[in-house]
């Protein structure tokens, strides 16, 4: 969905002599009142994708009418925001729920609109149809070093992905945990992940940032491998 500017124009005309009255009773008892508001003008919120739909989490959704059904639409839908608050000048994707075929068209696209890419996210929480091993039991902290492989290419894949669209970084959530004494060793699951997060690392373009995302106890409840602790 988009609004043309000009129905947003005559809106917020409506809405002009309400706003300058507040604003000047503002700065009367605010003085650095203009300051304020430029960082506000400034401060931007990057949108992630999968906000845009009904019912959505990381395990599963429920699909609703009028939600955004590809990536053009979601950023569609975020370049509406932007219009409206002029803070949502960026969308988050996760891949490989948000994979372009065209990369180099959909950027095209997203500028038309003011919207760049944030933040990259990757997906080794939930096991995808063509996948040859399963998350089942972790990803980056697995014991299998085929399973941790498989996690670590995703990651690169990814950035790959983000490179294409002019992101500058990764971010990373890992589900990897247990849900019961003594089915994982503590030790030996936490030096995987950082093994495995030190691999994707190095494939980091100079000017990346990664992300490493906490979730404590999602969705295991009984340790989770990177923990959201101090």
């Amino acid at each position: 969905m988009q609004i043309e500017k000009r129905d947003l124009d005559q809106a917020n005309e409506l809405l002009l002599k309400e706003h300058k009255r507040r604003f000047g009773f503002l700065s009367e008892t605010l003085p650095d009142a203009e300051q304020v508001i430029t960082k506000l003008m400034d401060f931007q919120v990057a949108i992630p994708s999968w906000a845009l739909g009904s019912g959505g989490t990381r395990f599963g959704r429920f699909g609703g009418s009028g939600e955004p059904g590809s990536i053009e639409e979601k950023i569609e839908d975020v370049g509406l925001l932007h219009a409206l608050n002029q803070s949502s000048g960026a969308i988050s994707l996760h891949i490989p729920w948000d994979i372009p075929e065209n990369a180099a068209s959909i950027k095209s696209f997203a500028a038309q609109l003011g919207i760049r890419f944030d933040a990259v996210n990757s997906n080794t929480f939930q096991d995808q149809p063509e996948q040859v091993l399963s998350y089942k039991f972790g990803s980056m902290q697995h014991v299998d070093k085929n399973v941790r492989q498989q996690a670590i290419d995703h990651n690169i894949e990814v950035i790959r992905h983000g490179v294409e669209l002019g992101s500058q970084s990764l971010t990373v959530w890992l589900s990897d945990g247990s849900c019961f004494p003594g089915q994982l060793n503590f030790k030996r699951a936490f030096q995987n992940t950082l093994e495995s997060l030190q691999a994707v690392y190095q494939e980091l373009p100079d000017n990346w940032k990664m992300f490493v995302e906490y979730k404590a106890y999602e969705p295991n409840f009984y340790s989770t491998t990177v923990g959201d602790w101090g």
